[in-house]
């Protein structure tokens, strides 16, 4: 007779439900050969993972023929900043000037690290931070699943597996995005598992700080932690209350002081480097949050008058995985509200972090701002799962992958379309970038566009979108007269904006020199037209001859095209000005 122990038990517990019968595919049936549930989706997870990366990457070298981009201009920004920060301690988008122009202070800082050996490798940095990220992601996720147990005589595991790495969690897109939000994925993944191990009484081997350290982190590396940070305290407080459930456990767990001091930590634990930042930020000139933050804030709707019902319900269901994952949340809890609080912890979690993230941050813009919000509600997702009998578990398996494939087809699009995006970045944003650093180093100039433009042109910049230039953020919505003000002010010889920035917003005194035009149809650039403005009629003519001569030097799918209507226009403003 074989004999159990309690440590066997546990052990059991936390690494895999009880095993059923059932055949291929079958959720809940015996492990996958050649180890547990954990390590076949590791393996088959990571497969997908680094293959689909490999794919992307790869159809981006052939579209720019031999040469590397990110889908956004954002990234570049990421990484002049840590350029200046490697090498002349300044933390800004010009040398000697600081600037709060980054929204990711851990992730500036470790890209700062690949700065310091050179363009070659700096420009591959964020790329090889993110598939770092991504294998974390997926080794963290599968450690602590019991679900999935991909294998090929289980191709239901299988397709599952590769759905929720490829498309649900969207990692090889985050990839090439070129910014943080792989790290903040992992790192807040991490904060939410270990705290919710802990509060179901699993041990772990790391020191009791872990938690509040990862939540840290994770507020470095995007502010949007605190939504998770408050919800992982109400779930704290919620699972104070032990066995007991429902309203009464809720009650018990704000009544228990040890809870109540471990939801206070989680919060002080995001709040903390948010005020750090924000004094050393106003010390330094800048604003109490990163101007890009104070730029894109969605507190409010666009007149200003607050947030309506309409307004969050849209922001929610503009990502419908977000709105899925959520329902799935509150839907769980409701049912499972008279059980033992404590395993509620991430679906109250999710439904806490949601709520604030539709209400005052961003979603959307290559499907980046709400990856956090996924990962944990596939961790939701796949804790329901477990706890349902074998044959309705597959079932609603099954469901799942095929409303995951329905919902995320944004996503899968944009994976599709990555080396498409980057195509435009490269055609647009990193052409005029190299034309100002060609013709116009040390010079001043303005843009709206910093990314490669403040990574390869040195000298004075000025940002009139305000994500690098507090002053103009601080002067509000763009006025023709202030911009022309500045300009003057600050010696701006040449302006780059997009066509859609110069109508109605440039001064009467900018004449249109030229534009760069994409060929066909535009992808993540939010134009087809970039165009290069002269600020004063002296400036019009060698501006156009340096723009003749560049295009020569330009890559297929854009075409540069002077104005030839630029000196008639000139005489008829000075008709109009006596």
């Amino acid at each position: 007779m074989t004999t159990t122990t309690e440590t066997d038990v546990a052990v059991d517990r936390s690494t895999a439900r009880p095993a059923q019968a059932g055949g291929p595919g079958e959720v809940g049936s015996a492990p996958a050969e050649g180890g547990s549930a954990a390590a076949a989706f590791v393996r088959w997870g990571l497969a997908a993972y680094l293959g689909a990366v490999v794919l992307v990457v790869g159809g981006i070298l052939v579209y720019l023929r031999g040469h590397f981009g990110y889908v956004l201009d954002d990234a570049a920004i990421h990484l002049s900043i840590a350029d200046h920060l490697a090498h002349d301690g300044t933390w800004g988008v010009t040398a000697g000037s600081f600037e709060s122009a980054s929204s990711s202070p851990l992730w500036t800082v470790l890209v700062a690290v690949g700065a310091l050996a050179g363009p070659g490798v700096r420009d591959w940095t964020p790329l090889l931070l993110n598939v770092a990220a991504g294998v974390g992601v997926v080794v963290l996720l599968g450690r602590h699943q019991a679900v999935l147990r991909p294998d090929r005589r289980r191709l239901l595991d299988l397709v599952a597996t590769a759905v929720l790495v490829v498309v649900v969690l969207f990692l090889p897109g985050l990839a090439v995005v070129g910014m943080e939000h792989t790290l903040h994925v992992l790192l807040v993944l991490a904060a939410v598992i270990l705290v919710h191990r802990r509060e179901e009484g699993r041990a772990d081997r790391l020191p009791t700080g872990a938690p509040y350290a990862l939540v840290a982190l994770a507020t470095l590396s995007r502010f949007e932690t605190a939504f998770v940070a408050v919800g992982l305290a109400a779930g704290v407080l919620v699972a104070g209350g032990g066995a007991v459930g429902g309203w009464a456990g809720v009650r018990d767990g704000i009544r228990d002081a040890a809870a109540r001091r471990r939801a206070v930590g989680l919060v002080a634990a995001s709040a903390v480097p948010i005020a750090a930042f924000g004094v050393v930020n106003r010390a330094l000139g800048g604003g109490w949050l990163p101007n890009s933050v104070l730029a894109k804030g969605q507190g409010t709707d666009a007149d200003g008058d607050g947030l309506g019902v309409i307004d969050i319900a849209n922001r929610l269901t503009q990502d419908p995985l977000v709105a899925a994952l959520f329902a799935v949340a509150v839907v769980y809890l409701a049912v499972t509200w008279g059980r033992p609080a404590a395993a509620r912890l991430p679906g109250v979690t999710l439904v806490v972090a949601t709520a604030g993230h539709v209400v005052l941050a961003d979603v959307g813009w290559y499907e980046r701002y709400q990856a956090y919000l996924i990962a944990v509600g596939v961790y939701v997702g796949l804790t329901v799962l477990a706890e349902l009998p074998a044959e309705a578990a597959r079932r609603a398996l099954v469901a799942a992958v095929g409303l995951c494939l329905v919902l995320g087809a944004t996503k899968a699009n944009g994976l599709v379309r990555a080396p498409r995006a980057a195509d435009d970045m490269y055609r647009h944003h990193y052409q005029a970038a190299r034309f100002l650093d060609r013709y116009y180093d040390e010079a001043s100039v303005a843009t709206d566009q910093l990314g490669y433009i403040s990574l390869y042109h040195d000298g004075p910049l000025t940002d009139l979108a305000g994500l690098g230039d507090y002053e103009v953020l601080r002067a509000g919505p763009p006025d023709p007269e202030e911009w022309e003000e500045l300009a003057r002010r600050r010696g701006v010889r040449v302006v780059v904006l997009f066509d859609y920035s110069v109508a109605g917003r440039a001064p009467d005194s900018w004449i249109v020199a030229g534009q760069l035009r994409l060929d066909g149809r535009d992808t993540t650039s939010v134009s087809r037209t970039l165009q290069f403005l002269a600020t004063s009629p002296d400036e019009l003519h060698p501006l156009q001859d340096r723009l003749a001569e560049f295009a020569a030097d330009l890559p297929p799918r854009v075409e540069l095209q002077i104005n030839e209507y630029a000196d008639l226009q000139v005489f008829a403003r000075e008709l109009r000005s006596g």
